[in-house]
């Protein structure tokens, strides 16, 4: 199943006809999804400048995967590019899905309204989360420990925008996570479980990856 997976994944990588619209694809839900669902919030927000490449998470992993996957077309693959790309899908696949899944639990209508509706947001989340297993099953290989680091660095500091105590306009003391649907009218019932869902993500898959990358290599027999 494996061995087959990976030749699919190679043929997307190697097909122009295949390769492009994916890559279309992923680079419309970068713009769409950073336009349409963070946008207003930038503004609302009053985000820093410096803060601006950990807040729009879902959307940033998207793009990623589709300079990932050109890079890799053209035979330059960026490894650190990779990682990264792997984490994003992974953790914020997750995160979106608990957060859907929590929130209708919860009695939130489960409505089809538009390309920001639970349904299609979960959807789209779990193909990133999918794309994110693929990298690290076939692409990456063992991390290289400084990468490896890069990778946890980047979502820790992800973590310290979102929930450390930095943006003084945000009720509760939180940072700039991203805006969420009301539960029982509430805007931020969800916060603390999406926050211990973040953390929990960070170091399981980006810590995970540096412990694999630090552990000693299996001798050859």
């Amino acid at each position: 199943m494996l061995t087959w997976l990976k030749a699919r994944l190679d043929d997307i990588v190697r097909t122009p006809w295949l390769l492009w619209p994916a890559v279309i694809a992923l680079m419309l839900a970068f713009v769409v999804g950073t336009v349409g669902w963070y946008g207003d919030f930038f503004v609302a927000a009053r985000v820093p400048l410096w803060a601006y490449p950990f807040v729009p998470d879902c959307p940033l992993a998207a793009g990623m995967f589709g300079v990932a996957l050109v890079l890799r077309h053209f035979g330059r693959p960026s490894r650190l590019l990779d990682q990264l790309a792997a984490v994003f899908g992974i953790k914020y696949g997750v995160w979106t899905m608990s957060f859907w899944t929590l929130y209708w639990l919860d009695g939130g209508p489960f409505e089809l309204t538009s390309l920001f509706s639970g349904p299609v947001m979960f959807v789209t989340h779990l193909g990133l989360f999918v794309l994110g297993v693929l990298f690290v099953l076939f692409f990456i290989g063992r991390p290289r420990p400084r990468e490896a680091a890069l990778v946890l660095l980047w979502f820790v500091m992800s973590d310290v925008v979102d929930y450390a105590p930095i943006a003084p306009q945000r009720y509760g003391g939180y940072g700039y996570y991203p805006p969420l649907p009301p539960a029982h009218g509430d805007p931020f019932g969800m916060v603390p479980a999406m926050q211990l869902n973040a953390l929990v993500m960070t170091w399981l898959v980006a810590g995970g990856q540096l412990l694999r990358a630090l552990l000693p290599r299996p001798r050859q027999a």
